[in-house]
């Protein structure tokens, strides 16, 4: 299970990031922009709260390796974590980008003494979403910054962020563990055994931190099922993941922990979802052939499907709005009303990018393992049968076109190409047909 207390000792797999910044504290030389670089889940956003826990922490430690260390258990340590630190802002995107509007808001922020902390601290997550007027926005507030603020970009794709920014910042590379250390870390860090750790680990496609998470929890596993079986118990279950969002909530306190639901990381890693629609990728690429309609009907019940969970989840937001709105002015009502829309939108676009991803990773487990034949290359260790039936069934070429297939829709897709038509584009392309 995953530990609450941000310290440096609870991030794991990731000494190389936690060394430049503990050297930095040790030698008094704080940066004032910092990039972290790193493939998803694999600690970025846990080490920048702990990196700005440690920052604001009333009561600094010693870590395991001698280094300093925040405590994680003074108020205002509890508060980054809780993400109710006046000093500590974070900034994600409205929707698909982060608008500029929001970074000269920080911008106003930024130039005011720290209110409770030592420092100001902006979190900027992810920063590959930065539009180019905000990127601009964001590079005039680098250069005129006063002492005792630091930025930290949360970043995927370096290239993304502009070059001027870049050279402005120290840049945080994170280390990619490879699937057999960090199936041996789950295993370590939670107890459960081998096999369990493969299992949460193959479930939500290596992201590790949400694999901690999910190690240990009680989730009914999805056997092998024919394709027609398969299919339905995926489109049943995201109708359940968007009543798991409603009831999340039905519950919340306020608008602020309503969008709080809405934006939380752990909120796509549903586990009986992520069962399904793994079952439903091995039962995609092991069929001989697929129906020739199948295709576009299939691509439509799925976007009609999250059609109906996002209405409903609209449904119950405009509820909690209406019991909520008497304690609020009309200026934050608006501004909370800008954020939910695209947040619920986000929210349901994912589960088809999860979708395709899911595809392309049972497509680098068959060029991993019919280039190497070793296992430990393996994401899906779980269903290492599967993937040797389809090596020698389909063989290295095949998941080649697979992987660039799955590229490059997810890139059509990230600019907002109509996601009916890269569906239908990707099934019709594998798994053969059938009149």
């Amino acid at each position: 299970m995953k530990s609450g207390l941000l310290r440096f000792a609870n991030i794991h797999l990731q000494q190389g990031p936690i060394n430049l910044l503990t050297a930095s504290l040790a030698k008094g030389r704080i940066s004032q922009s910092y990039i972290f670089v790193g493939a998803r889940s694999v600690g970025k956003t846990r080490l920048a709260k702990t990196f700005a826990a440690l920052l604001q922490c009333l009561e600094p430690v010693t870590g395991p390796t001698g280094g300093p260390d925040a405590c994680g258990k003074c108020l205002s340590c509890k508060r980054v974590m809780a993400g109710s630190h006046p000093d500590v802002t974070f900034l994600r995107p409205l929707g698909t980008e982060i608008r500029v509007a929001q970074v000269r808001q920080m911008q106003e922020l930024a130039m005011l003494h720290p209110y409770l902390g030592k420092w100001r601290i902006f979190i900027i997550d992810p920063a590959d979403r930065l539009n180019e007027s905000s990127s601009n926005s964001l590079l005039k507030i680098l250069e005129e910054a006063p002492e005792m603020v630091v930025f930290i970009l949360v970043v995927e794709q370096l290239e993304r962020v502009l070059p001027t920014i870049r050279s402005r910042a120290e840049i945080v590379p994170f280390h990619h563990p490879s699937h057999q250390s960090a199936r041996e870390v789950i295993a370590q860090v939670t107890g459960v055994s081998p096999e369990e750790a493969a299992r949460a680990y193959a479930l939500t496609e290596g992201a590790f931190g949400a694999s901690l998470a999910l190690a240990g929890q009680e989730v009914a596993a999805v056997g092998p099922l024919p394709l027609r079986e398969a299919q339905v118990r995926f489109l049943e279950d995201l109708d359940r993941f968007a009543e798991h969002v409603q009831a999340g909530l039905h519950d919340a306190p306020s608008l602020e922990a309503a969008l709080a639901v809405l934006e939380s990381p752990d909120l796509p890693f549903f586990p009986p979802l992520l069962a399904s629609r793994k079952a439903l990728a091995r039962g995609l690429l092991l069929a001989e052939s697929l129906p020739a309609a199948f295709p576009v009907l299939f691509a439509r019940v799925f976007l009609d499907t999250l059609d109906r969970g996002h209405r409903g989840v609209e449904k119950v937001l405009d509820g909690v709005v209406a019991r909520q709105k008497s304690a609020y002015a009309a200026e934050i009502l608006k501004d909370m009303d800008k954020q939910f829309g695209p947040a619920v939108q986000a929210l349901f676009q994912g589960q088809v990018t999860g979708f395709l991803e899911g595809l392309r990773f049972w497509y680098e487990d068959l060029f991993h393992f019919a280039h190497t034949g070793d296992e430990r290359w393996l994401l899906n260790l779980d269903r290492k049968e599967d993937i040797m039936a389809l090596s020698l069934g389909r063989g290295l070429g095949a998941a080649e076109s697979g992987i660039r297939l799955l590229s490059r829709s997810l890139e059509l897709l990230s600019r907002n190409v109509q996601p009916v038509l890269v569906l239908e584009h990707v099934l019709s392309s594998i798994g053969g047909r059938t009149p």
